[in-house]
């Protein structure tokens, strides 16, 4: 069964990827590639949407987030 998770601070963990997202000129189409991770799950992120750890971490790595933003 996945842990699913809302980081503590959802709101500013999504705005930073947001922001990281606009600095790279990447859409949500270049973070699903970068992460492994289909559209759709990027899509729901984006969307408020609850993730997978696993989802979380990954999308702070492909950005570099510190990972401990997304946790």
């Amino acid at each position: 069964m996945p842990h699913w998770l809302l980081p503590p601070d959802f709101k500013a963990f999504k705005a930073e990827c947001k922001k990281q997202m606009v600095l790279r000129d990447w859409t949500n189409a270049d973070l699903a590639k970068a992460t492994n991770y289909a559209l759709g799950t990027i899509e729901s992120f984006m969307g408020n949407h609850k993730v997978t750890y696993q989802v979380a971490v990954a999308i702070a790595k492909a950005l570099d987030i510190p990972e401990h933003l997304a946790t």
